[in-house]
């Protein structure tokens, strides 16, 4: 703090090892001379010649830190001396008794009163509240006292800043801190958007606001960028929360004032950080500020009508593409692991990984640790299960993870929709190199979105489908609650849908919409507001999927339910069929562990029950749990009790589905 450079200090004295000592030098030589001047003015009555006792005696080219003070606030030769007089008076007992020799033994303490008569160039406006030693809270008067005659009070941060003392302004620490900017090893995008905002910071305009938004809402990216802006002009920042800021105008005006004060101080930049919950806050407080502001993240509009007329200055951080992402993780991991053990197998698992992940700097830091802290054999093979848990970010909040263990070898389907799924499983795994590497994206970004349909009876095998698809590319499966999104409220619902989307983004997971004809259904004739509004949300939903670098699979029971829009823009569509008895007797016949106890069982006759998969697994699972409590194997008279529960939940008629089963 305060570094300044290492010059011989004044009267001769012996050289100081650094600046604080050489401030402290000064400062005493400073008043002592004034102590020498106020003696001599009360043993003489005031008559020797004034003389500017501040500035006398001092290096040419060294500035300590009374005088940069002055500079910083603009104070006069007369408001200098008074502040030299007030800070003396808390360090010096010789100066304390030369006062309360001038006050005739009334007092030790200075006023205004007292710097008129024994001062230099003593002025009648310096006691005003627009005057800067008053307006910047530097020194007040007690109350209880006429203004000229009221002792002084020497703000505690300003004494210590000129005594070269290392403090914090103590109004400011439950809401600002002063960072110093760490750096992580940059890469080509962040290292020109970081010098863009460190130019704007650098500015010679006072009155401004340098806006930094992200695309995807990323507050670590935010903070980083900040960070790298901060380091381009060897400046610390001072950090605030804009939820910490105070509500009531009294204690916010006084907080902008000391955040000013403090940023003139030590050349520290205010870095506001701000959610949407804080934004009226942080604009309150904007409002009061004098100086420059790193504002992090979504400007709010106001700010370019707020009275001072402040430059905005705006920037937005990208959402990472496959390539930065990947440049971002192998640099991170170049700059910890120090060229460790199997490096280079590590370092191209990680390109593989960066190539689906795109990670914010958290999560890149969070997957980096966790790799170096794992055994040096098993690293190139944690990469990716690595990634793809730091990617889900806030997602598990928003849906419901799967955890997938089917491929297509345990689905029951005909060959050409089994065709069709591999597809879509090779379209994930090589979408970024088609894509971004052979550019098939460059000039279609919208289009790049894979949504799929689909449709059939419950149980007929549509969410193991997508559990086989999503465990063929190592992806997480996410169940979307619908009754969690859909809101009464006019706009919440495209809110919920942004949230979840933007969350889904950075891993590519494979989005799951059960019965999809809720929310995807056909857009109505407007006849009213809500008609207009849902239809907003369903233009809102389709521009959103489309968009989406992953996979949505849509499932319906009714296909003709469907807006006929959204169905163009589906790629991939899969009528699952309700399974003939061939098909249902593969799948009687996979639902029965090697390890289960197994009876005998007459598959056939099982299969011309006129059943989906879905009810099939819940009647062998039933019938496993019935035999284990009898402690009998699992045969044919528990196969056919559980199945005519099953029939009677359904309010089926279990001879009339075997008859049609049959047939």
């Amino acid at each position: 703090m305060n570094a300044r450079t290492k010059t011989p200090p004044p009267d001769g004295m012996a050289p100081a090892s650094d600046w604080p000592e050489r401030n402290q030098q000064w400062l005493v030589a400073a008043i002592g001379r004034l102590r020498a001047r106020l003696q001599s003015f009360a043993a003489q009555s005031g008559s020797d010649a004034v003389r500017d006792y501040v500035e006398s005696g001092d290096a040419a080219d060294f500035v300590p830190a009374l005088l940069q003070c002055a500079e910083t606030f603009r104070l006069s030769p007369f408001e200098r001396e008074l502040l030299l007089l007030v800070a003396g008076l808390e360090l010096d007992e010789g100066l304390r008794s030369a006062v309360a020799a001038l006050n005739g033994g009334a007092s030790n303490r200075a006023s205004f009163g007292l710097g008129f008569r024994a001062l230099t160039a003593a002025h009648w406006d310096a006691l005003s509240p627009d005057a800067p030693l008053r307006h910047w809270r530097m020194i007040e008067p007690e109350t209880g006292a006429p203004l000229a005659l009221a002792p002084l009070r020497m703000d505690e941060r300003i004494l210590h800043f000129i005594g070269g003392v290392p403090a914090t302004d103590s109004r400011l620490s439950a809401i600002a801190r002063v960072v110093q900017p760490h750096v992580r090893t940059p890469v080509a995008p962040e290292v020109a958007i970081a010098g863009e905002i460190a130019r704007a910071l650098s500015s010679d305009i006072q009155s401004r606001i340098v806006a930094v938004q992200s695309e995807r809402g990323d507050t670590v990216a935010l903070r980083d960028c900040a960070f790298a802006a901060l380091a381009h002009i060897a400046q610390s920042g001072l950090w605030i929360a804009a939820q910490d800021l105070p509500a009531d105008p009294g204690e916010m005006d006084t907080i902008a004032l000391h955040v000013d004060r403090e940023a003139a101080l030590t050349g520290a930049v205010p870095v506001l950080c701000v959610d949407e919950a804080s934004e009226r806050l942080a604009v309150n407080f904007t409002a009061r500020l004098r100086g420059a502001l790193l504002w992090l993240g979504q400007p709010a509009p106001v700010l370019a009508a707020l009275p001072h007329g402040p430059r905005i200055v705006r920037f937005t951080l990208p959402s990472p593409d496959a390539a930065h992402a990947r440049g971002v993780l192998l640099a991170r991991w170049n700059e910890l692991s120090s060229n460790a053990d199997g490096a280079e197998d590590v370092r191209v698992a990680l390109g593989r990984a960066a190539m689906q992940f795109h990670l914010g700097p958290a999560a890149t830091d969070d997957v980096v640790e966790r790799l170096l802290a794992s055994p040096p054999p098993e690293r190139a093979a944690a990469a990716w299960p690595l990634a793809r848990e730091a990617a889900r970010g806030g997602l598990d909040a928003l849906a419901q993870r799967i955890v997938t263990r089917l491929d297509f070898d345990d689905l029951v389907l005909p060959p050409a929709h089994l065709a069709t799924l591999r597809d879509m499983a090779r379209h994930l795994q090589h979408r970024e190199r088609v894509y971004q590497d052979w550019g098939f994206g460059e000039k279609h970004a919208r289009g790049q979105g894979m949504t799929a349909l689909f449709a059939g009876e419950s149980g007929t095998g549509k969410t193991l489908a997508a559990e086989a698809i999503a465990n063929e590319v190592g992806l997480d499966l996410y169940r979307v609650d619908l009754a969690t999104l859909v809101s009464k409220y006019i706009g919440e619902t495209e809110k919920n849908l942004k949230r979840l989307f933007d969350a889904a983004e950075s891993s590519g997971a494979v989005l799951l919409f059960d019965e999809a004809d809720a929310l995807f259904g056909k857009r109505s004739e407007v006849k009213d507001s809500h008609d207009r509004y849902a239809n907003i949300e369903v233009a809102y939903l389709l521009q959103r999927v489309e968009a989406y670098r992953g996979l949505a699979i849509l499932t319906t029971n009714m296909k003709s339910a469907l807006d006929r829009a959204f169905l163009r823009r589906i790629r991939f569509v899969v009528n699952f069929p309700f399974p003939d008895a061939a098909a249902r007797e593969q799948i009687w016949r996979r639902q029965f562990p090697p390890r289960a106890p197994l009876g005998d069982v007459d598959f056939k006759a099982l299969a011309r029950l006129s059943l989906p998969g879905g009810h099939i697994h819940s009647i062998a699972l039933n019938a496993a749990f019935k035999a284990a409590d009898g402690g009998s194997p699992i045969d044919q008279s528990v196969l056919m009790s559980a199945a005519r529960a099953e029939f009677a939940k359904l309010e089926r008629s279990m001879g009339d589905a075997a008859t049609r089963g049959a047939g």
